[in-house]
This record gives structure tokens, C-alpha cells and sequence, in this order.
């Protein structure tokens, strides 16, 4: 049991055309496309990193404002009153419900990252403004591009910055709010579903 009773709320959006939107999670419960396969980290990284949906993962995450903003903006066509993109409220006990299990992703790939004195790291190279175009890739591209300062006497070949599947994850799991469920949530957890437009 939470503090007082209180349960987390977590959130998914379904944009306009996706499976989601068409199947009323209210009435069916959520599923993964593979639920069958089994978890592990690289598995999960590409669940975030790369978009995979063929995962055992559902995404959730805790925050209503990612999640309308991925209902409204991957709609494939705008949304509005007559056919709206939706935002689902889930709210699971606790403990959860038997055989879902609920992952914080910054944990699972921390916990897989190598040591500090390793050949491979996580880490970019770049500059402080790198990890804003991993947060924002469309919109600030320009960050992801930018060539690493090299230090005297600058002779190296010009390249962009390093960027990890790991930290691509990590970044983006942050930017999400990202919770990954693995089994099935039962429809009795999805409490609302919001028309968004």
C-alpha cells in the first residue's frame, strides 16, 4: 500500500488509427505485441530507444501531458470532437495485479551499465546542448550533429558526439516519464479513457 491509500496513476495514449484507439482497453485490457517473449535489457532498450513494438513491454507513463501529447500529435489525422485521440487512465493495487510486473527502465539499464573504468560507456562526448537534441531529435537535430570539441591540437577527423543505446534510453525514459508493464493489465485497471482533440 502507497502513503494514505493513494495509487499512482499512469497513463497511455492512443493516437488516431493505432491499435488503441480502435480496441477499447476499457473493455479488453492492455497487451503487449509479443507477450510471450522474454524480457531483458537489450530487448528494453529497443523497446525505447528504437520504438520496437514486437517487445513483452507496454509503455505507461506518469504523466498526462506525455501522454495526450503523444494521443494528439502521432494521430494520423488531427483530431477532433467527432474523432477524437484518446488519453487512458490506469491505476493498478498494490501489489499489482498477478503475473503483471512493472519496471522503472532507468533502473533496469543502470543497473546493466558497465563500470567507469571500461573501454565502453555509456557517456557521449559532446557538448553540454548534446543531450537536448536526444530529448527533442526532431526540433533540435542540430544538437545531435554538432561536432565534438577535440582537445589540442584539434587534428582529429571532425565527427558528432557518441550516443549510446543505453543513454538514448535513459534520456528518453526521463523525457517520458516511462514505466514499462510486462504481462497483461486487466481492463478492471483502466479506470477512464479521455477524448483528447
Amino acid at each position: 500500500m502507497t502513503l494514505q491509500g493513494v495509487m499512482p496513476i499512469f497513463y497511455r495514449g492512443a493516437a488516431i488509427g493505432t491499435y488503441w484507439h480502435c480496441h477499447d482497453a476499457r473493455k479488453t485490457g492492455f497487451t503487449s505485441q509479443s507477450p510471450g517473449m522474454q524480457t531483458n535489457t537489450n530487448r528494453l532498450t529497443n523497446h525505447i530507444a528504437r520504438g520496437t513494438v514486437a517487445s513483452p513491454f507496454i509503455s505507461l507513463t506518469r504523466s498526462y501531458g506525455v501522454a495526450w501529447s503523444y494521443a494528439v500529435f502521432l494521430s494520423r489525422t488531427q483530431p477532433k470532437r467527432s474523432r477524437p485521440a484518446y488519453v487512458y487512465e490506469i491505476e493498478f493495487d498494490d501489489p499489482p495485479p498477478l503475473g503483471l510486473l512493472l519496471l522503472d527502465p532507468i533502473k533496469e539499464v543502470a543497473n546493466a551499465l558497465p563500470p567507469p573504468l571500461s573501454q565502453t560507456s555509456y557517456h557521449h562526448d559532446g557538448v553540454q546542448t548534446f543531450l537536448l537534441g536526444v530529448v527533442d531529435p526532431d526540433s533540435m537535430k542540430q544538437f545531435l550533429t554538432t561536432p565534438i570539441v577535440q582537445p589540442p591540437p584539434r587534428g582529429g577527423t571532425q565527427r558528432p558526439a557518441n550516443l549510446s543505446i543505453e543513454l538514448e534510453t535513459l534520456v528518453r525514459a526521463l523525457r517520458d516519464a516511462e514505466i514499462l508493464a510486462v504481462g497483461t493489465i486487466p481492463a478492471s485497471c483502466v479506470r477512464n479513457r479521455y477524448a483528447e482533440y
